[in-house]
C-alpha cells in the first residue's frame, strides 16, 4: 500500500503519535514513510504526544467527605406503598413496574382460561366418544377409550 504525506498526517491527527494505535493494515506502510523523513512530520507528532499525554493524566480528585451523605440525604423518599393484595399480587407478577406487552399477553391468557373454563362442557356429548377422540386413540395404537383406560389401570 502506497503512504502518502496526507494520509500519514491523518492517521497521526487521528490515532495519536503511537504508531500501534494506528490501524493495522495501514501501520507498517506508515513507519516506513516516517521514517524515511521523520523530520517533515515531527510538528504533527509533537502535537499529537501532547493531546496523548493530555489523555494519559490519572489524577482522579478526591471526593470530598461526607458526600454520599449529603447526596443520600438529599434524595427523595420512597413513596409509602400499601401492603394489600393487589399490590403482592403486582410485585409477583410485574416486579419491574407496569410493561404493557407482558400485560397483555397475562390479560389474554386469563381471558382464555376464563373464558376455556366458563364454555366447557360439563356433561359428555351423546356421540361419545367423538370422531375426533377416535382419530387421537387411533394414532396412539388403541381400539379406543376402552383399551386406552385398560392400559393406563394396569
Amino acid at each position: 500500500m502506497m503512504m502518502t504525506d496526507e494520509r500519514l498526517l491523518a492517521l497521526i491527527e487521528t490515532y495519536g503519535a503511537e504508531p500501534m494505535a494506528w490501524p493495522e493494515d495501514e501501520r507498517d506502510a506508515a513507519t516506513a514513510h516516517l521514517a524515511a523523513d521523520p523530520l517533515r512530520f515531527e510538528t504533527a507528532l509533537q502535537d499529537a504526544r501532547l493531546i496523548d499525554a493530555a489523555f494519559t493524566i490519572d489524577d482522579t480528585p478526591e471526593m470530598p467527605a461526607g458526600l454520599t451523605e449529603r447526596v443520600l440525604a438529599a434524595a427523595p423518599e420512597a413513596a409509602a406503598t400499601s401492603k394489600g393484595f393487589g399490590s403482592r399480587l403486582r410485585a409477583i407478577i410485574m416486579p419491574h413496574g407496569a410493561r404493557w406487552p407482558a400485560g397483555a399477553a397475562l390479560a389474554s391468557l386469563m381471558m382464555g382460561l376464563v373464558g376455556g373454563y366458563a364454555t366447557a362442557a360439563t356433561a359428555a356429548s351423546e356421540e361419545y366418544p367423538t370422531t375426533a377422540e377416535t382419530v387421537v386413540y387411533t394414532a396412539l395404537g388403541y381400539d379406543g377409550l376402552s383399551s386406552f383406560m385398560d392400559e393406563v389401570d394396569g
